[in-house]
């Protein structure tokens, strides 16, 4: 019984996600002063990322301090992000998308990322 209630939790949430992702606008990330505040999908190409000692910062469309859009990223959450995708510094240059709130942070903006599941790669 406990392998069954599992399992159907498992799938609840999967399903939760996945419908979470289809219900947010998807924006260009140079939009994304336009969406403050809000849950959106917002893609672009990453332009850098940026590795400190607890987070890891993956910047749209140009390096920092210029760039429209930061997906933050801490490290105890990093880990399953390469699990899943590989190395990330192999994304510079490429598409990507990430689902979260876009919060205003130290003159620039921001997204979350806790879980690779809001996270989608268009051309992979």
């Amino acid at each position: 019984m406990g392998n069954k209630l599992a399992l159907m939790t498992g799938g609840f949430l999967l399903t939760a996600a996945v419908t979470a992702i289809a219900a947010e606008p998807q924006i260009d990330s140079a939009k994304a002063p336009l969406y403050i505040g809000k849950s959106v999908m917002a893609c672009g190409t990453v332009a850098e990322i940026n590795h400190m000692p607890n987070r890891h910062y993956i910047n749209f469309d140009k390096k920092n301090p210029n760039q429209s859009l930061t997906a933050l990223v801490w490290n105890k959450d990093y880990v399953w992000f390469e699990k899943r995708y590989g190395r990330m510094d192999s994304y510079v240059g490429k598409k990507m998308c990430v689902l979260g709130n876009i919060t205003s942070t130290q003159s620039y903006l921001q997204i979350n990322v806790t879980n690779p599941q809001f996270l989608r790669l268009p051309n992979r």
